[in-house]
């Protein structure tokens, strides 16, 4: 489900394109870890992430970690116990935006070519319902959730139960009936990630967890992952990856950085464009690109929107470029959006603000005191049934959340 429409909150204007021309050459690559930095040298105001902090507590969030990062050095860091630093975490349906950022790896070394390839031709091997309507279904219908195929439950059962109690579940997802014609209604599905999963797997040859290794992991130094695939060996394109909240942290990065990193082109920045923008209108001021989440009203000062990959649980990485700050929240049954209206207004200045010693050190004292005992469990959001995994609740950083 995506949020009603929602006010902006005041910020700083954007830098200007001198300062992201400097930036860019001093650009910091957190390959072999984040640097740290007090936020008031990032232009972030110690008081009101301490404020956050305490306002977590005192209501009783299920926040599992809280992370801010600008101008490529994190100003906080927080994880709430029980879970802990270094842990992995259950992304939900950030799995999804993962899997569109292989496609466009994919792309670049020309395993997969024109999106707008029927889907039933790249996987020659999967039988599905005949229907003349499903040969106009595309790479692109699946990545912008506009197949048209019927994604809706009976007897009790949502779609996601149905398709993982079926022997082969790409075939399932594209046995279904549609219900519209591919390209002309949004309709969020796990199924349809499935299926670009299974359309990787064939294309390089691999599954999508073994290729997210090699080509993208691996370069951005995240080397503990864990991902789920099906009886077939398709990795789930919708949901199950694991991965530690620093780990997020990177993949925004490089999202804000157009698919840059250290001089390499991870990820073709055409593809990342095409992804970025809007492909379906999910509700006023709310759309939908290839697996993620576009908010075109909320640039500021003319620069680009805010985009977010998201999941159920409050799993959560927001992308504000004119901030040049990426936001990541984890948590058990949260409403991310109750994390993100507390964090904000938290940047202030483009540049540096006057130091603040009280605050870091009362903000420090209070990430300390979240950490609690040093026991440790795998966390995860799975709800005692799965059958409303595929909703999910959608907010940028940098907006006043409902």
């Amino acid at each position: 489900m995506a949020p009603s429409a929602v006010a902006l909150a005041v910020l700083p204007p954007a830098a200007s394109v001198a300062d992201m021309q400097r930036r860019d050459t001093d650009t910091l690559w957190p390959t072999h870890g984040w640097v740290m930095s007090t936020p008031e040298a990032q232009g972030v105001d110690s008081d009101v992430l301490a404020n956050a902090m305490t306002t977590i507590r005192a209501r009783h969030l299920p926040v599992h970690s809280l992370l801010v990062a600008r101008h490529g050095k994190i100003v906080l860091d927080a994880y709430f116990h029980p879970f802990a630093d270094n842990q992995l975490h259950d992304v939900a349906s950030v799995t999804k935006s993962v899997v569109s950022t292989l496609v466009g790896i994919a792309m670049r070394q020309r395993r997969i070519g024109d999106l707008n390839t029927p889907v039933m031709q790249m996987l020659p091997g999967v039988e599905a319902a005949v229907d003349p309507w499903k040969s106009r279904m595309t790479l692109a219908h699946m990545l912008s959730m506009t197949s048209g195929l019927d994604c809706s439950g009976n007897r009790g059962r949502n779609f996601l139960q149905q398709m993982e109690q079926s022997p082969h579940w790409t075939e399932f997802a594209l046995g279904r009936q549609l219900v519209a014609q591919p390209g002309t209604t949004f309709a969020y599905c796990a199924g349809n990630m499935h299926v670009v999963s299974a359309v990787l797997t064939q294309a390089v040859r691999e599954s999508a967890a073994a290729f997210a290794r090699q080509e993208l992991f691996a370069p951005l130094g995240i080397d503990r992952v864990t991902w789920a695939t099906d009886r077939d060996g398709v990795t789930h394109g919708f949901s199950d990856l694991r991965m530690q909240p620093r780990d997020m942290a990177k993949l925004g990065y490089l999202w804000l950085h157009h698919g840059d990193w250290e001089g390499h082109q991870i990820v073709p920045a055409s593809y990342l464009s095409a992804a970025f923008a809007p492909h379906a209108t999910v509700e006023q001021n709310v759309q939908y690109g290839y697996g993620m989440w576009i908010y075109p009203t909320r640039g500021h000062a003319g620069g680009a929107p805010d985009f977010e990959a998201n999941g159920y649980g409050g799993q959560r990485i927001a992308v504000i470029p004119s901030q040049d700050m990426v936001v990541v929240i984890t948590g058990a049954g949260l409403d991310a959006n109750d994390v993100g209206r507390l964090v904000a207004d938290a940047a202030r200045a483009a540049g540096q603000l006057p130091s603040n010693p009280q605050g870091a050190w009362r903000l420090n004292t209070l990430v300390a005191d979240a950490a609690g005992s040093s026991r440790t469990h795998l966390a995860s959001v799975e709800p005692k049934s799965r059958s409303h995994r595929t909703a999910v609740r959608t907010a940028a950083l940098g907006t006043s959340f409902h």
